[in-house]
């Protein structure tokens, strides 16, 4: 008997001629937490974008199972990607996308447009993708297999906010169907967010540890691809979320530019009035951090520090 993601995957790839040709998909990666919502919604209402409203975590959870591997991870190996599955998760894309809409003027529609669905299916016109998917960060080898033009927006921010953020948002985007099991020494319960690998070695820490060290890993991964891959690197850019925050109109002209974007009056709204994300737990504050979880953070200032370093946030502990 097959296993639910074998029979997903011969089945979607047997409707291959319903993917459409997809040219340059953008791929918004980042630690959980650090402002990506927003930035990609933002991004999205950029002319001619296909996205959907949501992180496209159904698809890779259910295309790569965690049961297929053990010890359990969201780390994908390229070798797993053969046609077959590429075919698969390319037709998954475009179904949801015939569900939920197509309508690339108005990415927040979700009725079908059956004029656009036919255009970029049965005619193939190519389709410039977006998603941002947190388990990315651990998806990289495979998607340069999946979409060898793709591009890469590492979207970056200052990790003392974003792990009191991951431990604020610790019990409410609980990790659901990976199926863990946690020994009897472990500090919790459930896992959240994307699952490095090397997660269990790390959960009879607290909690304050596990999200700096998951921090650390979804950034090290990205870094580690930009810096050793050097066709990654050319198709790599970096934005802090500092910099979109305080001056947003510099930072979407650079993104337009790397990613040959036309800017619209939607995107340029939607930053002038600064909607809160959807994902937001509490209201927008500076150095928040501080007022929730300053002695906790600042203990883990040490396993930071590196990394904070290397993503030029030299100043930090002065703050």
């Amino acid at each position: 008997m097959l296993k639910k993601s074998q029979t997903s995957r011969s089945l979607l790839s047997s409707i291959k001629f319903v993917a459409p040709n997809f040219d340059r998909p953008i791929f918004i990666i980042s630690a959980p937490r650090s402002g990506s919502t927003y930035f990609y919604h933002c991004i999205r209402k950029m002319k001619d974008i296909f996205s959907f409203g949501t992180e496209n975590t159904p698809m890779w959870i259910r295309m790569f199972p965690y049961q297929r591997n053990i010890p359990q991870s969201d780390y994908i190996d390229p070798d797993e990607c053969n046609e077959q599955v590429i075919n698969a998760l390319k037709s998954f894309i475009v179904i949801k996308g015939i569900t939920h809409g197509f309508s690339l003027e108005n990415p927040l529609v979700k009725n079908q447009d059956l004029q656009v669905a036919i255009k970029h299916s049965l005619f193939r016109k190519p389709i410039r993708y977006m998603e941002k998917t947190i388990a990315n960060c651990f998806h990289l080898d495979a998607l340069e297999k999946i979409f060898p033009d793709a591009l890469y927006i590492h979207l970056v921010r200052d990790g003392r906010p974003t792990i009191s953020s991951m431990m604020e948002g610790w019990d409410v985007f609980v990790k659901v169907g990976a199926g863990l099991t946690f020994p009897e020494n472990s500090t919790i319960s459930h896992w959240s967010y994307a699952l490095p690998p090397g997660w269990k070695d790390w959960v009879d820490k607290p909690l304050e540890e596990i999200c700096a060290w998951s921090w650390v890993e979804h950034n090290r991964y990205i870094l580690e691809k930009s810096e050793k891959d050097l066709n990654f690197q050319r198709k790599y850019m970096r934005v802090y979320y500092e910099d979109f925050i305080n001056d947003p109109l510099p930072v979407i002209e650079q993104v337009s530019s790397f990613c040959q974007l036309k800017v619209t009056e939607d995107c340029l709204k939607y930053v002038k009035e600064k909607p809160q994300s959807r994902t937001t737990i509490s209201a927008p504050k500076k150095d928040k951090w501080k007022s929730k979880n300053k002695e906790k953070i600042e203990k883990i200032i040490p396993m930071i520090s590196p990394l904070m370093s290397q993503l030029n946030y030299s100043n930090f502990a002065k703050d």
